[in-house]
């Protein structure tokens, strides 16, 4: 009995007994097949203290490991050699303050597990688009404004409150004084996940990429991103991933990126890109995808290593998946640090005078890369996605 227990404590599957009378031996005997993580833990249970049952329903066994091929996007070149190195630099976004207490307490708080496959029908009832008119209506304080491309854009804060566990699921925790809604895309449809104050949730996500999110409340909009990749455990399942499973790679972040901005006939510097896509179907010189300073979306091109800058932007979106998409000139406008001096386009609503922004025109879908994970392209609006 004490060899048993002492094998099991150390992660070995016990032997069967066979019985020589008048005595018990402990001898191994080979199951029909090696107990793994890829079983269930009643089944890994039954598996360590006696024979292997027959077979094992397909249906009930944990999924095997996302398959470990990296997302293939192109590589941003080193700047020349010779090129300006004078470019206005980009403003990064800011942050949203949370006391390190709260924080603490929201990242140890238990963890509301999400499958982005699932349709939530209340979140459904709710038009994110208004959420965030609404915030800057009510709460202009908390919201950025720049004009470009004769339009006013939302400059959202950064969301830094991302961590991932031991399955590298992306995990979320709002240590705000208010609830977060999120949305982002996955596998081609539009998803929503809410997170009250104080709370955490845990992201199924298995196939490898980066996901941008535009984040609301009642007084802020935000916007971050998480990359997929994870292996997904059972029901019930406490025990590490199995040894075959390899987290990928995080994407790879580029500094200090210089952005030529055709439309303005400017080159900016951007202190953080990330690649999110490529995709030949889109017109050339929008078949790149980036995501600047972890919150705004960019449509353009990786330049040769001889250009005087490293990648050319023809369009940006503030706000990823919502709202209106520009020329690029929103990145030359947080580069000179312009606002508007008043709200544009008002109009009078009970009396009041309220700043709309144009939220309608949406340009941010996902094509499928070849892992079934989604890339970004564009083209569909809120009302044609599956929103969930």
């Amino acid at each position: 009995m004490f060899c048993r227990v002492a094998m099991k404590a150390l992660g070995v599957a016990a032997p069967a007994g066979i019985a020589f009378a008048p005595f018990l031996v402990l001898a191994p005997v080979a199951h029909a097949y090696p107990c793994t993580a890829q079983m269930t833990p009643q089944q890994y249970r039954a598996c360590i203290n006696g024979p292997a049952p027959a077979a094992l329903p397909r249906q009930t066994q944990a999924p095997p490991p996302p398959t470990a091929v990296p997302v293939q996007t192109p590589k941003i070149n080193p700047k020349a050699p010779g090129a300006p190195r004078n470019a206005s630099l980009v403003t990064p976004p800011k942050g949203l303050d949370a006391s390190p207490q709260a924080v603490t307490a929201a990242k140890a708080a238990p963890a509301t597990r999400i499958n982005p496959a699932t349709i939530h029908q209340m979140l459904q009832l709710v038009d994110f688009n208004q959420q965030v008119q609404h915030v800057v209506n009510a709460h202009s304080g908390n919201v950025d404004l720049l004009v470009a491309d004769n339009q006013a854009l939302i400059r959202p804060r950064r969301w830094d409150y991302v961590d991932y566990d031991i399955y590298h699921r992306p995990t979320l925790y709002n240590p705000l004084n208010e609830a977060m809604t999120f949305r982002y895309v996955y596998d081609g449809a539009y998803r929503k996940v809410y997170i009250p104050s104080g709370g955490r949730i845990v992201l199924d996500v298995a196939a490898v990429g980066l996901f941008p999110f535009t984040a609301v409340s009642d007084s802020y909009v935000a916007s971050g991103s998480f990359y997929g990749g994870a292996w997904i455990p059972p029901d019930g399942w406490d025990g590490p991933p199995p040894p075959d499973y390899t987290p990928p790679a995080p994407p790879e972040v580029y500094q200090d990126v210089s952005a030529d901005v055709p439309a303005d006939d400017q080159t900016v510097e951007v202190s953080r890109v990330e690649i999110v896509d490529h995709d030949d179907s889109q017109p050339a010189g929008s078949q790149d995808t980036f995501l600047l300073d972890d919150s705004t979306l960019a449509w353009g091109q990786i330049n040769d290593p001889s250009s005087s800058a490293q990648i050319s932007v023809t369009k940006t979106q503030p706000l990823p998946g919502v709202g209106p998409t520009d020329n690029g000139s929103f990145l030359v406008a947080l580069a000179a640090h312009e606002k508007p001096a008043q709200p544009l386009w008002p109009w009078a609503l009970g009396g009041g005078v309220v700043m709309t922004v144009g939220l309608g025109a949406l340009d941010f879908s996902y094509r499928r890369n070849r892992r079934g994970s989604d890339g970004l392209a564009s083209g569909a609006g809120e009302d044609a996605a599956a929103d969930t």
